[in-house]
């Protein structure tokens, strides 16, 4: 059996987004410091397929923080209501992405909405594949702006009980990109990797995936010649809903 995107009809979706996040940053003192961010969105996602892709529009209903964790009600509104437009190519990924605003939380869950799709061989995915990819894209990297490359490579395992077919997708990543920090020009530089499972449905919809993304970053303040290095490890999931 092949596992494909469908390529005609329309529906919507609605799942969660989880996502926890450990930081823990070297200041120049030496002096280490961390923070944690947990929070879960609920998305709305509608979807139209053709042969040249599937048009998505996804947006964010609501987003809350986990339990222990403590966020500023502004920084979670200020996510609720975005909305994004992209087109899935027949072989998944997400493309051509845009939003109606930007803010921290949103941005994450922008980055993760493009982690939901894995990208399959042209003519589909049967069970025991292996295959190979590479993609350019902008990405977040802690709470900066950069452009993301990224070498993937995907192992297809055989069909669950419930027909779904897992996948497990590793990447190396690598990022760089430069901002503007309180007036101070701020250049970033990071690399990466991930280890990501899915299980994809008979029916091309993307069930549920979940997994680990490691970053190692160096932040330039060119202004007062200063680097700060920092760690991030986060835990995503994303979980179809109905």
């Amino acid at each position: 059996m092949v596992y494909r995107y469908p390529r005609s009809g329309a529906g919507i979706l609605r799942y969660s987004f989880g996502r926890r996040d450990s930081v823990v940053a070297t200041m120049p003192s030496g002096e280490e410091q961390v923070q944690v961010l947990a929070r879960t969105a609920y998305l709305t996602l509608t979807w139209s397929a053709a042969d040249t892709g599937t048009r998505i529009t996804t947006t964010i209903d609501s987003v809350v923080a986990d339990s222990g964790i403590t966020v500023p009600m502004a920084v979670l509104d200020s996510a609720r209501g975005t909305r994004w437009t992209g087109l899935r190519p027949p072989a998944g990924g997400l493309t051509g992405l845009t939003g109606t605003h930007t803010s921290l939380f949103g941005d994450q869950v922008r980055d993760q909405l493009i982690l939901l799709f894995p990208r399959l061989p042209s003519d589909g995915v049967r069970p025991g594949a292996h295959w190979n990819d590479s993609t350019e894209a902008p990405a977040r990297v802690s709470v900066f702006e950069a452009t993301e490359s990224s070498v993937t490579s995907g192992d297809a395992g055989e069909p669950l009980p419930s027909g779904a077919l897992p996948i497990q997708v590793t990447a190396a990543r690598s990022a760089a990109g430069e901002s503007t920090q309180f007036g101070q020009a701020v250049t970033i530089k990071a690399t990466g990797s991930d280890t990501l499972t899915y299980q994809l449905a008979n029916d091309g919809r993307v069930l549920q995936g979940a997994g680990r993304r490691w970053t190692s970053l160096v932040v330039d303040l060119s202004a007062i010649g200063q680097s700060v290095p920092a760690r991030e490890f986060s835990t995503v999931s994303m979980t179809l809903l109905h």
